[in-house]
């Protein structure tokens, strides 16, 4: 990643003109100049010069940013203001380190069996004991005070059981082994060139990434996408030893730590040589194809090489099951209705802005047989923001009740999405609304319409 004084060419060519006021989440809630991009690139500018110092107060003004890059796509020079306030973020944990909790976390998730994933199961048991049940919406609610936590809060429970745990690392499509119900195309064998079913019919090998909070909080959605993925005919592969994607340390500027994450996930997934790699949440798709080059570009050529291999391999699973698997073909034999169920559609800002990718996400729910009723902005920035939502959340959530009343103004039954960080934000906002919308991903939706 580059340093921040490597922008100074990025940052001359900013004229004030304010187009980025009008799409910026932040300033549209704060209503101040320092919550825009506009206002975040002068202070930064101020700093470089050393007009001004690495104050308190600079680092809130930094640190009230979703990096949702609707500046960025509205600007007419396309300055890259996330990759800068990133930058600027670093330049503050170079100076003052990280809490000491928090690098603990970074640190312990290099290794996915190390205290985290220890600490996780651990909790998943106690979690009854501190949090009370409100299912019906997708969550816990607090039933005592918690740092960051408020008792309005909905969070989501962590899983009985973490899904790294229940696909066992297999190659499930070649040994035929069942995984709770699930039972992934035992009918293959492999030969000198590659893996061909029992007909002899070539097949698509794809590593699945699961990514915290598929593997943590939400299994039913890893297990949702290798059964939709096995409908598209691919034969799917979860490596084990696979860990974060690195996307929370990267918005905090903490780029040590993804680093060491980057090439941990990077030696797990080369080993099996996909025809692709790909996962059901858009921040870790954008974290890996768009941000290991950045994080690694710096470690020679032939490091270059084997992160352009991998990079070139990642699609979304949107993505991938349209454009690459073709999976309209493959879902022909499902009913054609369900019944005039209404679905909007949610789109993460790491998905359509980071990687361009729009029409696949509702072409599957067409596939799946329900009604789009689009919300008047549908790609508005629901306020998660990674680590945001935590440090900032009565920002981020009144952020996040601006998009919970536009789903709720559609009338739809289901919000859809495809990046399980964007669910758990939409359920909270749903919630302090009480509106009865059912909040799922998109594969989600796809399996149960598979028999």
């Amino acid at each position: 990643m580059k340093k921040l004084a490597d922008y100074i060419p990025d940052l001359s060519m900013c004229v004030r003109c304010g187009t980025c006021r009008s799409t910026c989440p932040t300033l549209i809630t704060l209503g101040r100049e320092t919550a825009s991009a506009r206002g975040k690139l002068s202070l930064i500018d101020a700093y470089i010069r050393g007009e001004i110092e690495l104050s308190d107060t600079f680092v809130k003004h930094i640190s009230e940013c979703l990096l949702c890059g609707a500046c960025q796509q509205s600007c007419p020079n396309s300055i890259p203001v996330p990759e800068i306030i990133m930058a600027a973020r670093a330049e503050v944990i170079n100076d003052r380190g990280l809490p000491l909790i928090t690098s603990a976390i970074m640190k312990g998730l290099r290794e996915p069996d190390g205290f985290v994933g220890k600490t996780l199961k651990l909790a998943s048991f106690a979690q009854r004991v501190l949090f009370k049940d409100a299912s019906h919406e997708g969550g816990m609610q607090s039933r005592l005070p918690l740092p960051y936590i408020t008792d309005e809060r909905l969070v989501p429970p962590l899983a009985k059981r973490f899904f790294m745990d229940i696909v066992e690392n297999v190659i499930p499509a070649q040994a035929g082994i069942q995984t709770d119900g699930l039972i992934l195309d035992s009918c293959l064998r492999r030969n000198d060139n590659g893996l061909e079913s029992s007909s002899g019919e070539k097949t698509t090998k794809v590593g699945f990434f699961a990514g915290c909070l598929i593997n943590y909080v939400m299994p039913d959605i890893g297990l949702a996408s290798l059964k939709v993925l096995e409908k598209a005919g691919a034969v799917v592969i979860v490596p084990r030893g696979q860990t974060c994607c690195g996307m929370p340390a990267i918005s905090m500027g903490d780029f040590e730590d993804a680093k060491a994450l980057a090439l941990k996930n990077l030696e797990v997934f080369e080993k099996h040589n996909f025809d692709f790699i790909t996962t059901s949440c858009a921040t870790c798709t954008d974290g890996l194809k768009n941000k290991f080059r950045k994080l690694l570009d710096d470690e020679g050529p032939e490091m270059k090489r084997r992160v352009d291999d991998l990079c070139s391999k990642v699609r979304d699973i949107t993505d991938l099951l349209v454009n690459e698997l073709k999976l309209p073909a493959a879902m022909s034999d499902l009913k054609n209705s369900t019944g005039g169920c209404v679905v909007t559609y949610h789109d993460p800002c790491h998905l359509r802005r980071g990687l361009g990718i729009k029409d696949e996400p509702r072409e599957l729910i067409e596939i799946a047989g329900f009604d789009i009723k689009e919300m008047k902005h549908p790609c508005r920035c629901c306020g998660l923001g990674g680590s945001f939502s935590i440090t900032n959340y009565d920002l981020s959530s009144e952020i996040n009740r601006l998009k919970a009343e536009d789903i709720k103004g559609t009338g739809a039954e289901i919000a859809a999405t495809a990046c399980p960080g964007c669910m758990v934000q939409l359920r909270d906002g749903l919630h302090k609304l009480n509106a009865k919308v059912e909040v799922k991903h998109i594969v989600e939706l796809l399996a149960d319409r598979i028999s």
